[in-house]
């Protein structure tokens, strides 16, 4: 038994606090009937023993015959509540809210096996009432398990119409009208009754405004036409909802007021403050109407706009009234006009995450980006719109696209593109198809670039990327490479003489003249091709493959084509494998320098020392310069490598007679570099070799390439004092030009014209001419290659001055060039 000290307690123990005393004991007399907890009490030890007083407020519960509990019985008090009567009713022919309740407590019950209550709140004629239903589970003599209800509408009741009346922050009103006696008409209105919010609208105690005319509680109302207004609609028995300011002229508000008449002579108004309202759309105005971005506002089931800032109607060009007279549709091109009704302005819709096409009123079309949200617009749902106009943000990404995929001279396609579209063409290849990548180089651009200048330059390559245009043939593309490279991709190849007929084909395009500021510029091309897949299937091993031929055909002279086989890998592999040696052989100080003398064919003494490099190679022996030197220039390694020779050779010179000059020569390629002057200066300064006796020599070549810079430099190196020869001259582009834009000391001639001495008249014309040229121009005149006494008296006979070849000397190591000093000091003196 359980030993709770009150009934209160006990019930509370159970969880059920009920209004009433007979709920309680109940409770303790529940408790009182079972030893033990697993069991419920009996229906007829509990039940019975309480019909008496409760019987009206009881009903009995269980198992239906559809398994589903109903209500086996029940008092008149809980029929009342049910509005009907109850014999083996099921749940569900009840009200819901009922049956939800009766379900709820009698699991509850069940679930802790004890006794449990659930409060129902009901609202009927105005009064909100509570209702409590308590569950007492119990047991039957053939076991089953029955549930007695208790139900009791608590004493407490509530007026809900009151408490709204009370609770609302909005002033509630209830006006009676005066009537004027003369007229028989109303004159004014007498208050009532109101709430608490309207008397802080009105400024005073309710009790105070209670009975009040509403003239006097409210002055206002009367000059500013309110009160007239009310008059107007309690005669015609009418409601309606205004704006009006508030009563209190030191405070003022925005009412928004809402009146209903109620017969002849009542009126009800309530009255709500709009003032933070008011400011809101305020501020919505200035930041709508007063914004730089284009914004509208629209209907979104019409889609007719109903407001436009001036914004909108700059960007679209149309009059205001004619925009507030449009629909959306007026604004947009007509491909999106099925899209239109999904700018709703909700999360999601159709306005998000695109660009629209919008129209101006000229018919131009802008790319736009619009921004919509929902909102209450003069109390009507609309959606407001924002434009973002990215029509030029569009095209200059366009630009931008375009310029990373096209070259900005010629619009051609630019490297990226072409390596892309290789690539794709590559990938795309069926088992029977080939394709031909054709690398094109304009021979000869840089010395028509420098003799024009870079704008004829420019217009002679944006001509040839005409040229290449016409012939192209569908699907197949051509690109500017860089520079003056060009390329071709040739697709659907069913034989490798289609790729070598087109490879014809650009050569012959390009070999006619072409107009050039007025001035016909003829430019050849030389082309190399690669084939996929028969010489390789990735786009870069087939463009360098292009570039390997390509580089044949420079090699051969130019203004021709060659497609590329495995022999020119091969060579290339071994010019790379070169060009490493070199870096090793300049790193580890691997070369040595030559030295063969130059002397005066009358005395035959020696007046110069000409430096000569000289390689061998740890596992190919001695490589010849020109094998070598070629690689030194293309890489670029001959600056660094010109700089050692340079530097030795000055050092090895002040060993000579101070007499003998050091003559070293200077290739082309060094010229590019900024620091030639002062490498020669760190070479003299270093050596403490007076410039009077270095004597630089130069080929016609470094005057054809930057002749003004290049000649600008050969003034500086004189300003320092030292000499310039001019070797090899009468092979190449040999022009008296070139001795009248430069004083040279010296003038040497190739020994091509020497070796045929005296049998071929014409190298005999030529060296006449030469010799003829240093005489008038008193400069010194040098035979290069002699090699017989015969050639010498010829060279003797037409005024040559001073020789050089293995008549006299070879080219000897250093310490054997000591010593050619000291036995020809040996021979002057015996003579």
């Amino acid at each position: 038994m359980m030993s709770m000290d009150s009934a209160d307690d006990i019930s509370a123990a159970y969880g059920v606090l009920s209004d009433f005393e007979e709920v309680r004991e109940l409770c303790v007399s529940w408790g009182c009937q079972t030893d033990k907890p697993s069991e419920f009490p009996r229906f007829e030890e509990l039940a019975l023993g309480s019909l008496g007083t409760l019987a009206d407020d009881l009903g009995l519960m269980g198992e239906g015959c559809g398994g589903g509990l109903e209500i086996y019985y029940a008092g008149r008090s809980i029929e009342s509540w049910l509005g009907q009567e109850l014999r083996c009713t099921a749940l569900e022919a009840i009200d819901q809210y009922c049956a939800a309740c009766l379900r709820d407590a009698t699991a509850l019950a069940t679930q802790r096996r004890a006794p449990a209550m659930q409060v129902l709140h009901w609202l009927r004629d105005g009064l909100a009432t509570s209702r409590e239903v308590v569950i007492f589970p119990l047991s039957t003599r053939k076991g089953a398990t029955v549930f007695l209800v208790f139900s009791r509408e608590r004493a407490e009741a509530h007026n809900v119409v009151d408490a709204i009346y009370r609770a609302t922050d909005d002033g509630l009103v209830t006006l009676a009208a005066v009537f004027d006696d003369a007229a028989d008409a109303i004159s004014d209105f007498r208050i009532l009754s109101l709430n608490n919010g309207a008397a802080r609208l009105f400024g005073d105690s309710e009790t105070a405004l209670r009975w009040r005319r509403l003239s006097e509680a409210a002055p206002t109302f009367a000059r500013d036409g309110t009160l007239a207004r009310l008059i107007e609609l309690s005669k015609n028995r009418r409601g309606d909802e205004f704006e009006i300011a508030g009563p209190l002229p030191e405070s003022p508000r925005h009412l928004r007021l809402s009146a209903a008449p109620m017969g002849a002579d009542l009126i009800a108004i309530t009255l709500t403050d709009v003032t933070r309202l008011k400011a809101r759309e305020e501020y919505f105005r200035l930041l709508f109407e007063e914004n730089p971005m284009p914004m509208w506002v629209h209907d979104p089931q019409s889609r007719r706009i109903l407001a436009a800032n001036d914004a909108a109607v700059r960007h679209f060009g149309h009059s205001r009234d004619r925009l507030l007279d449009a629909t959306l549709e007026a604004l947009f091109e007509e491909k999106e006009h099925p899209h239109l009704p999904g700018i709703q302005g909700i999360p999601g819709d159709a306005s998000a995450d695109r660009i629209w096409q919008g129209r101006s009123a000229d018919g131009r079309r802008r790319d736009l980006e619009i921004h919509a949200r929902e909102l209450d617009f003069d109390g009507r749902r609309a959606v407001l719109v924002s434009v973002v106009d990215v029509t030029e943000q569009l095209a200059a990404s366009a630009r931008i696209a375009h310029m990373a995929l096209h070259d900005s001279l010629t619009g051609l396609a630019n490297r990226n593109q072409f390596r892309m579209r290789l690539a794709a063409s590559l990938e795309a290849l069926q088992p029977d198809e080939a394709l031909a990548a054709h690398y094109i180089d304009l021979d000869d651009f840089k010395d028509i670039n420098d003799t024009l200048g870079h704008p004829a330059g420019d217009q002679l390559l944006v001509a040839v990327a005409e040229r290449l245009s016409d012939i192209l043939r569908p699907g197949d593309m051509v690109a500017r490479l860089g520079g003056d490279e060009f390329a071709f991709v040739q697709a659907g190849l069913t034989s490798p003489d289609e790729a070598g007929e087109f490879a014809e084909k650009i050569v012959g395009a390009l070999g006619h003249p072409l107009k050039i500021n007025g001035q016909n510029v003829l430019v050849n091309a030389s082309v190399g091709v690669a084939i996929a897949p028969a010489h390789a299937s990735d786009p870069d091993t087939l463009l360098q493959y292009a570039d390997i031929a390509l580089y044949q055909v420079k090699q051969a002279g130019g203004g021709a084509y060659r497609l590329f086989d495995a022999g020119m890998a091969a060579a290339l592999i071994r010019r790379r494998v070169l060009e490493a040696d070199l870096r090793d052989a300049l790193m580890h100080n691997a070369f040595d320098v030559h030295y063969q003398p130059i002397a005066e064919i009358e005395s035959r003494r020696i007046v110069a020392m000409e430096a000569l490099l000289r390689w061998t190679h740890p596992t190919r022996g001695s490589i010849s310069p020109a094998e070598f030197i070629p690689i030194a220039e293309a890489s670029g390694l001959i600056i660094p490598i010109g700089e050692m020779a340079l530097s030795r050779a000055c050092l090895e010179a002040m060993h000579w007679p101070p007499t003998t000059r050091l003559s070293v020569n200077l290739s082309p390629a060094q010229f590019k570099s900024e620091t030639l002057v002062q490498s020669v200066v760190r070479a003299l300064e270093a050596s403490g070799l007076p410039a009077s006796r270095l004597e630089l020599e130069i080929t016609e070549s470094v005057l054809l390439v930057e002749s003004r810079d290049n000649l600008a430099i050969l003034h500086q190196l004189r300003a320092l004092g030292v000499h310039i020869s001019l070797d090899d001259f009468g092979t190449g582009n040999s022009s008296l030009f070139y001795l009248r834009a430069f004083p040279f000391d010296k003038i040497k001639i190739d020994r091509s014209f020497v070796q045929e001495l005296p049998t071929n008249l014409q190298c005999v014309a030529i060296v006449r001419a030469v010799t003829g040229i240093g005489q008038c121009l008193n400069v010194a005149t040098v035979a290069e290659g002699v090699e017989t006494e015969e050639q010498l008296a010829h060279l003797r006979k037409e005024g040559c001055t001073q020789m050089q070849g293995y008549l006299f000397a070879k080219p000897l190591p250093a310490e054997a060039a000591r010593k050619l000093f000291g036995a020809w000091q040996e021979e002057e003196e015996v003579a």
